[in-house]
């Protein structure tokens, strides 16, 4: 059985247990609600900052032309990043961890939004929302005030804009020759203080080209010009180009399906004018038959009988040839046999080529050629090596039909 003593001494005892127990509770408490408060104060942000200094704005162009374009306010961004450093290696407690790669990412992260950026003219404000990434703004303990930056479109000066009809207007382009041998010819006429400066000039140029092919004219200018002038153009210098077509009155007939029969047998009767001097070839032709020539006086002898039509062979040449040296455009020749004689009247057949080229049909479709002067290309003993010499040694270089009668 306890004792009246030894139970007061334990209710004493109880109350103290609980009154050290209620204080301990209560400075325990107390440390909590301190750290809670801590917390909320190092998690609160602690700087305010105005992020419509963070953007520079620049206008270029001219006026009612203008360009506006966004870059970084370096100076205030740098001296905002330095600070924010500066502000983290002083503390001794980190709650947050921040490394040199988010001072990086905060710059690169920047966005600069504006609902128009072109065709401004001088007096036009321009609004630009600044955008900053929000994870790296709390991390930094950054409380963003304003965002938008307002700027007075100024400084954009009064030019004259030129158009592509402008610039071209007083270019002369003309085409001589015939097709597909045309060539094209530039004449700036203009007396306007830029453009008469500008140098006009085919782009991708050919030696040559065939009715119907487009030309292209770049007209090229400098932006010193542009300055000098107070000018611009509607097109950057690389585009300012206009189309023209290549065109002639005449061309050459490249092709046998619209030469004219009636041509054809015209250039027949007209070569056999081309039988006249029989000593020119003569001499060759005999040797090559195995026959002894005749001289009387030191001269040789030789007449032609009445040459005789053998066949026709029309030529034009391959595109990719077309305008190389020694080359035309497309030739007829003529193939003819004919009696060679001498005067102790020993004879043979020879067999000649008499060639017409650069046959040309005119505006009205109607095709014509140069008959003045008949000349015999080729003669001799071997009618193969006649048709060889005008004919087969050109495949390689001309599309050959057989024409005529």
């Amino acid at each position: 059985m306890i004792s009246s003593v030894e139970r007061k001494r334990r209710i004493v005892a109880r109350r103290r247990r609980r009154k050290r127990n209620a204080v301990l509770i209560f400075a325990l408490l107390f440390i909590l609600c301190g750290f809670i408060v801590f917390f909320m104060f190092i998690r609160t942000p602690d700087r305010e900052v105005d992020a419509s200094q963070f953007v520079k704005v620049e206008f270029s162009g001219y006026n009612h032309e203008g360009v506006a374009s966004f870059s970084i306010n370096d100076d205030v961004v740098n001296e905002l990043l330095a600070s924010l450093k500066e502000d983290y290696e002083s503390e001794l407690f980190h709650p947050t961890l921040i490394n040199d790669e988010d001072y990086i990412m905060f710059r690169q992260g920047m966005t600069f939004t504006s609902p128009r950026t072109e065709g401004l003219s001088n007096g036009d404000v321009v609004s630009v929302e600044v955008g900053c990434d929000k994870d790296l703004c709390k991390k930094f303990g950054l409380d963003i005030t304003d965002n938008t930056c307002e700027a007075t479109v100024a400084g954009l000066e009064d030019v004259e804009k030129l158009s592509l009809d402008d610039v071209f207007a007083d270019l002369e382009v003309s085409f001589t020759g015939l097709s597909p041998d045309i060539t094209v010819e530039l004449r700036n006429m203009s007396i306007h203080p830029f453009i008469k400066d500008m140098v006009f000039e085919v782009v991708d140029p050919k030696d040559a080209y065939s009715d119907g092919d487009i030309v292209k004219v770049r007209g090229s200018y400098t932006k010193e010009m542009c300055e000098q002038t107070d000018c611009v153009v509607e097109k950057p210098s690389e585009e300012c180009i206009r189309e023209y077509t290549a065109s002639s009155d005449q061309q050459y007939v490249m092709s046998a399906s619209v030469l004219p029969s009636s041509l054809v047998n015209e250039a027949i009767e007209v070569g056999k004018m081309a039988f006249k001097d029989a000593n020119e070839y003569g001499v060759r032709v005999f040797c090559e038959g195995g026959l002894v020539p005749v001289y009387v006086n030191k001269k040789a002898t030789f007449v032609y009988g009445t040459p005789k039509y053998m066949s026709a062979y029309f030529k034009t040449v391959f595109p990719e040839k077309s305008g190389q040296m020694g080359l035309s455009f497309n030739d007829l020749d003529i193939l003819y046999s004919v009696t060679l004689s001498q005067a102790d009247g020993v004879s043979c057949t020879a067999y000649a080529a008499v060639r017409f080229s650069d046959i040309i049909m005119n505006s009205d479709g109607t095709c014509s050629c140069d008959f003045s002067y008949p000349t015999i290309l080729s003669e001799s003993y071997y009618a193969a090596r006649v048709k060889s010499n005008v004919v087969d040694s050109y495949r390689t270089s001309y599309d050959i039909t057989k024409v005529g009668p």
